[in-house]
């Protein structure tokens, strides 16, 4: 393995920094971020279900109704294909620039249109015809991964709102707190992306975050951060469990901006490539994600790094000057929440409660105190509530006859667990992968599902099953379930715990049915063990090989 680290200060494309150079670039760095198709497609095919759902239940006059609005829908969404592949067309062809920018706004302006159909509150009328459905209809099974494209849809609409007004009103600069600014973006939008886009298989962490006053365009800077959450997603799309950690931290005068993922990692080569000036974009549709980092960090009078080792991962680090002496209080309130989502989109406190704590889980060293933890559910997960009788139950075998009852399309089960240190299983719940719905921790253990050991079972591309482990996501959630009292708490206690908690789990699965040697990928394994190598080197190791492992009280021994 080998590290590389690279860095440039004021980095500049030659011909986009003026006339309709520029103007094309632009246009070619919004639609690169956009990425809207796949959601729109997710939109559009839930609509689909849903009109099918009110047929298949016979109610007739909603589904009269709805069916005009699909009808709606696929017509802008053609119109929005038929732009996209034009413009595709006339960039990769060399066409003139005036044509490129005509055929690249041509397509802005069609997203725009399907935005503002399907966020319009009288389109659709989802919310309403859902209570005609019963629970078990697919529409409204579906209905949070819906909502999760709807918001995604709303951080779309943002950014080609910032963006007219940016060509209206060049050059406007507002204050803004590089923090609060991360931590709403993340939930609004970015974390939605993430989960769809990595299907679930990437974390993303929001860890230590030192608020600073910025001065500068903020719909860029909001385009700068999620570039480089898409770099690391992307950097992790062949692996099956990954972690992606956002950080913000005061250093001198500067606060730096740092994106870790535990993806590929970069060559020597490719950081350089990453980092240095291109000679032109022409005929560039892909590949113009960090050709606009660069340039936006050079518009805030920031610095860019890389550090990455190749097969280990990758820390973009983004330093930025911040105004001393300015803090929130300083802050025109009118402007705060320009960029969020109505508060009609936001998530629920149920779906937010373990975002919010693991934001303030502060797991960076000099992190501040965590926030009021918030108040779980009144009523218990019912898997919880049945810990008696999960004691006694084979969770190996069971989670493994899950996997082979599935019926999706790629068979799998998921499932959750948490073993205490006498041994004994104190939650239990486990689900086959389901023909047409794409489950989470979050749908199977609503409650609990931040604070216990996720797992998935899943085929390899020999159809083969193997495990994916993820530990808890929520230090303050985990100590929480486990009743740590407060002033025991810390890091090093979370960590060890975990650690022991993921052997013990190892132990429990194969002494109920499920094969040693199954292969496991553990998310974050070499925070939580450092030896032996095989463990963390290379993965998937054998379920067999975390069972060996000793725990802290046998290491004592």
């Amino acid at each position: 393995m080998t590290t590389s680290q690279r860095s440039v200060s004021s980095p500049a494309v030659p011909d986009y920094t003026e006339g309709i150079k520029k103007d094309v670039a632009e246009i070619k760095f919004l639609i690169h971020d956009l990425r809207v198709e796949g959601f729109i497609n997710e939109i559009l095919h839930y609509h689909v279900t849903l009109n099918t759902d009110l047929e298949i239940y016979n109610i007739v006059q909603a589904q009269i109704l709805h069916a005009a609005d699909v009808q709606e829908l696929k017509a802008k969404f053609s119109v929005m294909r038929k732009a996209l592949q034009s413009y595709s067309n006339a960039v990769m062809s060399f066409s003139p620039d005036r044509t490129v920018l005509l055929l690249g706004r041509r397509y802005v302006d069609a997203i725009h249109q399907v935005c503002e159909l399907i966020l319009n509150p009288l389109w659709g009328r989802s919310d309403q015809v859902l209570s005609f459905l019963p629970d078990e209809a697919r529409s409204v099974r579906w209905r949070r991964r819906y909502r999760n494209s709807i918001r995604w849809l709303y951080g779309v609409h943002f950014r080609i709102e910032a963006f007219l007004e940016e060509q209206e009103k060049p050059g406007i600069r507002e204050e803004f707190d590089i923090a609060e600014d991360i931590r709403n973006f993340t939930t609004d939008v970015v974390m939605g992306y993430v989960v769809e886009k990595s299907e679930a298989r990437v974390e993303l962490q929001l860890h230590q975050l030192d608020a600073a006053i910025l001065i500068g365009r903020r719909p860029r800077f909001r385009r700068t951060y999620f570039n480089l959450i898409m770099n690391g997603v992307d950097a992790m799309s062949g692996r099956k469990a990954g972690v992606l950690a956002v950080s913000t931290c005061i250093e001198g005068d500067r606060v730096a901006l740092r994106v870790r993922d535990d993806g590929v990692g970069m060559t020597a080569d490719k950081i350089q490539q990453l980092l240095s000036d291109r000679p032109t974009l022409d005929g560039e549709l892909h590949s113009l994600g960090f050709v606009f980092v660069r340039q936006t960090v050079a518009e805030f009078g920031g610095d860019l790094s890389i550090e990455s080792t190749v097969g280990k991962g990758t820390t973009i680090t983004v330093r930025l000057p911040y105004l001393p002496g300015r803090t929130v209080a300083h802050l025109d309130p009118t402007r705060q929440d320009k960029y969020r989502l109505p508060p009609r989109f936001r998530s629920s406190p149920e779906e937010t409660a373990g975002l919010k704590s693991l934001m303030d889980d502060a797991l960076f060293a000099g992190a501040g105190a965590p926030a009021p933890r918030p108040v779980k559910p009144a009523q218990p997960d019912a898997s919880r509530a049945r810990q008696s009788s999960n004691q006694q139950r084979p969770c190996g075998k069971l989670v493994f006859e899950a996997y082979q009852k599935s019926q999706a399309q790629f068979p799998g089960s998921i499932f959750g667990i948490a073993v205490t240190e006498n041994d004994r299983v104190e939650m239990f719940t486990v689900k086959p992968y389901e023909r047409d719905w794409n489950i989470s921790h979050e749908d199977l253990s609503p409650t609990y599902f931040q604070a216990t050991h996720r797992g998935r079972i899943e085929e390899d591309e020999l159809k083969k099953p193997f495990v994916i482990l993820k530990p808890p996501q929520s230090m303050q959630e985990y100590f929480e379930f486990k009743e740590v009292p407060e002033a025991d708490r810390g890091p090093e206690l979370f960590t060890r715990m975990v650690r022991d908690e993921c052997i013990r789990i190892a132990r429990k699965l194969i002494a109920t049915g499920l094969e040693p040697m199954i292969p496991v990928h553990l998310a974050s394994a070499s925070r939580y063990f450092t030896a032996p190598a095989e463990l963390i080197g290379s993965e998937p190791f054998p379920l067999e090989l975390m069972a060996r492992q000793k725990l802290s009280i046998e290491e004592v021994a």
